[in-house]
Formats: C-alpha cells, sequence, structure tokens
C-alpha cells in the first residue's frame, strides 16, 4: 500500500500480489481450468504456479491466488480458449453483486458502478482522466495497448459503505479517499467527502487503473515504486487531462509535490534530494517510512515529470522496460541501478541535478 505525498490518510494503490519469487514457478497448471472461489465456480487461465499457490486471471481481470493443498480447493482443466468477460457480461455481474441500489453507467472504457441519481458525473471524470492519460503517454512516445477487459470503477454513497467493501476484500487499509487495487483491477472511491480532494484521488487512482490495463506497467511483475506512483502522482493535476490548458508545463505541475520539496530539500542541487533520488532508484523502502513517505510521493512525482516534459524518449524507455521484465521475479537493488543507468543514460546523482534545475525552472 502506498500513500500520496499531501493526501498520505486520502489515498492508496493497494497491490495483494503474493511476494515475489524467484525461479520458482513450475508450470503444473496450464489452458483454461474452472475453479471454485467463496463458493462460487469461476473460470480463468493460471498465469503461475507454485506448489502451494497456482495464481489464476478470472474472466473479469481479477488476479485470484488458490492454494491446490487445502482440501476444500477445486479446480480442473477444460476444453477451449481463454476469453474476457464481454461489456454486457460484466455488467451484468456487477449489477446482480451490487443490488438495486447501484446503477452501472457504460463509457466506452468504463463501467461505473453508482448509487442511484447520481448521474454521469463520475463516468465523465473517469473517461476523462483514462483518455487524457492515453493521450499525453502517446505524445512522449510510450506504447499505450487498448486494454483486454472493461474497466470497472466502483464509487459508494459514503465512506462507510466503502470500508464495508474494503473489509468484504480483506483489504486492511484506513483513512483512504479510494484505492485501485491490483489483485481486482477495480478502482474504488466515494462522494460522501469533500469532492475536490476525493477528484485528485480519483485522477491519481485512475492513472494506476490506465497503466496497468493499457500495458504502460504490468500487473505480474515487480515495477519499481517511483515509477508507478510517480505516475499517478503526475495525472493528479486537472490540467494533465484536460486539452483546455494541456499545453501550459506549469500548469501541469503537481503543486502539493512542489510544496514538499521546496520545504524538504530547499535550494538548488541538495545533496539530501540527490540521496533521495538514488533510495528510489535501488529500493521501494522510502514508501513504507512513515516519517518519509510524503518526500518519497515528492521525488517520485519529480523524476517523473522531469523525465515526461524534457526526456519522453527515457521517459518511454524506462517504462517500456520494467513493463516487459519477467513476471513474479523480484527486482534487485543491484540490477535496478544497473537499468536505470543503462536506460536514462546517467548516474542518478546527475540525474538528481537535472531534476533539481528543471524543477527551479518551474
Amino acid at each position: 500500500m502506498a500513500c500520496s505525498p499531501t493526501r498520505v490518510v486520502t489515498l492508496a494503490f493497494l497491490s495483494l500480489m503474493p511476494a515475489f519469487v524467484c525461479d520458482s514457478a513450475t508450470a503444473q497448471v496450464s489452458g483454461l481450468i474452472e475453479f471454485s472461489e467463496s463458493g462460487r465456480l469461476q473460470r480463468g487461465i493460471p498465469l503461475v504456479s507454485l506448489a502451494s499457490e497456482i495464481v489464476v486471471m478470472g474472466r473479469d481481470g481479477w488476479l485470484h491466488s488458490i492454494d491446490p493443498l487445502q482440501p476444500e480447493t477445486k479446480f480442473k482443466s477444460l476444453e477451449g480458449q481463454y476469453e474476457p468477460l464481454s461489456a454486457p457480461e460484466l455488467r451484468n455481474q456487477l449489477r446482480a453483486e451490487f443490488g438495486k441500489d447501484f446503477e452501472v453507467v457504460a463509457t466506452q472504457n468504463f463501467l461505473v458502478v453508482q448509487p442511484l441519481g447520481r448521474g454521469d458525473r463520475w463516468a465523465k471524470l473517469f473517461e476523462q482522466s483514462h483518455r487524457g492519460f492515453v493521450s499525453y503517454m502517446s505524445k512522449r512516445g510510450v506504447n499505450v495497448r487498448q486494454g483486454r477487459f472493461p474497466m470497472v470503477a466502483i464509487v459508494f454513497p459514503d465512506r462507510g459503505a466503502m470500508y464495508d467493501e474494503f473489509k468484504k476484500q480483506k483489504i486492511d487499509v484506513s483513512r483512504v479517499a479510494g484505492i485501485y487495487s491490483n489483485n481486482s483491477n477495480r478502482v474504488m472511491t466515494h462522494d460522501g467527502g469533500h469532492l475536490t480532494s476525493i477528484i485528485a484521488t480519483v485522477r491519481h487512482e485512475a492513472a494506476h487503473q490506465s497503466a496497468f490495463n493499457t500495458g504502460v506497467h504490468s500487473r505480474l511483475n515487480d515495477t519499481p515504486k517511483w515509477i508507478t506512483e510517480g505516475i499517478g502522482q503526475l495525472f493528479e493535476p486537472a490540467a494533465v487531462t484536460t486539452s483546455t490548458t494541456a499545453s501550459l508545463r506549469r500548469q501541469r505541475a503537481n503543486e502539493d509535490s512542489l510544496q514538499v520539496l521546496k520545504k524538504s530539500y530547499p535550494g538548488k542541487n541538495n545533496p539530501e534530494f540527490a540521496q533521495a533520488v538514488m533510495n528510489l532508484v535501488s529500493g521501494d523502502e522510502m514508501f513504507a517510512d512513515e516519517d518519509h513517505v510524503m518526500d518519497a510521493y515528492s521525488v517520485a512525482w519529480a523524476m517523473m515529470f522531469y523525465l515526461a516534459e524534457r526526456q519522453p524518449r527515457e521517459f518511454a524507455a524506462i517504462l517500456k522496460h520494467t513493463a516487459m521484465r519477467r513476471p513474479f521475479v523480484t527486482y534487485q537493488r543491484d540490477e535496478r541501478r544497473a537499468d536505470f543507468e543503462e536506460v536514462i543514460g546517467m548516474n542518478p546523482y546527475e540525474f538528481s541535478r537535472r531534476v533539481s534545475w528543471f524543477l527551479e525552472s518551474l
């Protein structure tokens, strides 16, 4: 779990995948299978098979972890090929899941589940966020694929209802306005709070969802958090996803992140900023440190914003490189640093100086 620097208590990007493993997967199960989870029969395709765990992609895009050693576990191979649920099939499934007090609003790319009578405000926000993501990335040479699944966003009537859903899904987070769950491939939020803050959260989490559904990130490998969370921070400002102000770089800057950076790393070429860049390139520990999590998000934003705006070729290259890594393999510290220097073309300390000067120019 991770949180935005200035809204540490309002959002989270959540991945419930099992820990990454190194070369321990064995292809024991393959092809289309039928399996039982929570008393419901489902179909999917195994992504990896271990002695004590099989990770399955369901037809609705969920990632399921099943234990073949448990006596209640049931699965069998089926004839045929894996096919994701169609939008109408998934829409009917969502209606059955959430009941008569909710409606499902469809857009070109989304199925938005919301309380009855909310109109099209949320659907427009999610659709605009995704279209802005695709446009911004494409203009910078990033390969953006068409996703295999309709993206699902759940808007609950209030915070309590959202947390009831978290509890049902065994999601252990607190004080958040919304999350993107890698396992369910859903954004979940609510409209019972301060709308401005929630909308910024939605843009952040929708960027995660867009990135993982278009191949910009892989849902199955160990992508450095400075990249995934830097992307989330990148799309929080409204100007990044709207055409009216998208040409003005200063308006695309994340003001909250800028303020954190000014406070934590004042002046140009601050050595502590350089060390923070090195720390993020090497590992994700800063995101788990309550004393430095705000700095981690802000520095990650600065790194990705600099690359996107000043070195778009390297921006596209680092996203392509990390997305194409082998699935379920831990990204070791030395490998992370070596890949960074090869793809970006400089060491993290030189890179930090360029980012620092770029921030000053804003």
